[in-house]
C-alpha cells in the first residue's frame, strides 16, 4: 500500500519544520509527503526545497484555505492512501505503519486515524492543554483501545487520519465552501459514514505544537463557532438564528455550576469561557456567511 501523506500550511515555517522532520522519518517503507502551501510569504518555500528536498512541495497563488489545498494535495499525489496531517503536529515515526495496519485488517474501512495532544511537557503546565485532554476522553471518548464505528468514533479530525483515495473521490473530497478552517473535515466525515463506511480510530497520537494560551484558544473556539455554523448549513439549509445562539450561551453558562464539581475550577472555566467562544463565532457566522450562502444550492 503507497500512502501519500497531504499537509497544507500557511506562514507556519517554524511549526512546518518540525512537522517535516517527522513526517519524512516514518518507519514505513512506500510513502510521500506532499506539502500544500497556501500562498504562504513567510519563506516557508525555501526552507522546504532547502531541507527537504525529497517533498513534493506545492504552492498556490492566493490563500483558498485547508481544504482547498488538501484538494490539490490529493490530485496530485500517488498514493492509493491519503494520510492528513496539520503544519502544527508532530506524527510519531510508527504512524504510517500503524495505519497502514489497520487497513490490512480492516480492508473494507472508509478512514482510518488517531488522536492529536499536547506533549507531556506542556500537559503539566497548561491548562488550555489540560482542558484538550479532557475534551479527547470525556466528549470524544478516546481511550487506549480501538474503536470501529461511525460519526461517534474518536477518529475524524485531519491532523491524525487517512482515507483511501476512492473513497475521498466517491464524496467529492473536502467542501471548499467552507470560510474558515474549521468544520470541513466534521463535514467530510459525516458525509462519508452517511454512505455506509465505518471509520477505525487506533490509540496513536501526533503531538500537538499549537500555541497553548487562553487567547490562542479563544481564537481557535470562534473559529470552531463559524465553522459548526457552516455545517448546520450545509445539513439544515440554513445558520443557527441569533435566539437559538443565545439559548446555546445561556446553557452553557447555566452548566459552569455542575461543571465545577464534575471537573474542578479551572477546567469548568476554561470550559465555559470556550463555550462563549464558540457560540460568539456562530453569531459572527450568522452576520457575515449568512448573507452570502443562504439560498444557494448546497451541492453534494
Amino acid at each position: 500500500m503507497r500512502i501519500s501523506v497531504v499537509i497544507p500550511t500557511y506562514n507556519r515555517q517554524a511549526l512546518l519544520s518540525h512537522c517535516l522532520t517527522a513526517a519524512t522519518n516514518q518507519d514505513y517503507a512506500d510513502y510521500e509527503v506532499v506539502v500544500v502551501d497556501d500562498a504562504s510569504s513567510d519563506g516557508t518555500a525555501g526552507m522546504v526545497r532547502e531541507r527537504f528536498p525529497h517533498v513534493h512541495y506545492l504552492r498556490q497563488v492566493t490563500n483558498r484555505g485547508p481544504a482547498t489545498a488538501r484538494n490539490r494535495g490529493v490530485r496530485e499525489a500517488t498514493g492509493d492512501t491519503i494520510a492528513f496531517t496539520d503544519d502544527d503536529c508532530v506524527p510519531p515515526s510508527d504512524w504510517l505503519s500503524r495505519l497502514a495496519d489497520g487497513y490490512r485488517r480492516h480492508p473494507s474501512v472508509g478512514a482510518v486515524g488517531g488522536y492529536q495532544e499536547a506533549s507531556a511537557e506542556v500537559l503539566r503546565t497548561s491548562l488550555v492543554a489540560q482542558y484538550e485532554r479532557h475534551v479527547n476522553r470525556q466528549v470524544y471518548h478516546v481511550r487506549d483501545q480501538e474503536y470501529w464505528g461511525g460519526f461517534e468514533c474518536p477518529a475524524g479530525g485531519t491532523n491524525n487520519l487517512s482515507y483511501p483515495r476512492r473513497v475521498l473521490q466517491e464524496v467529492g473530497g473536502f467542501d471548499e465552501t467552507f470560510p474558515v478552517a474549521a468544520g470541513e473535515d466534521a463535514y467530510l466525515k459525516w458525509q462519508i459514514v452517511q454512505r455506509g463506511y465505518r471509520f477505525l480510530f487506533v490509540p496513536i497520537k501526533v503531538t500537538h505544537l499549537q500555541e497553548y494560551s487562553l487567547s490562542a484558544f479563544r481564537r481557535q473556539q470562534v473559529r470552531r463557532g463559524m465553522g459548526a455554523a457552516h455545517f448546520e448549513w450545509r445539513l439544515y439549509g440554513h445558520y443557527p438564528r441569533p435566539g437559538r445562539i443565545f439559548l446555546r450561551w445561556v446553557k452553557r453558562s447555566l452548566a459552569f455550576l455542575p461543571d465545577l464539581v464534575r471537573m474542578g475550577p479551572a477546567l469548568a472555566f476554561v470550559q465555559m469561557f470556550g463555550g462563549w467562544a464558540d457560540a460568539w463565532g456562530q453569531y459572527q457566522a450568522w452576520q457575515s456567511y449568512r448573507p452570502r450562502f443562504e439560498g444557494q444550492e448546497r451541492r453534494r
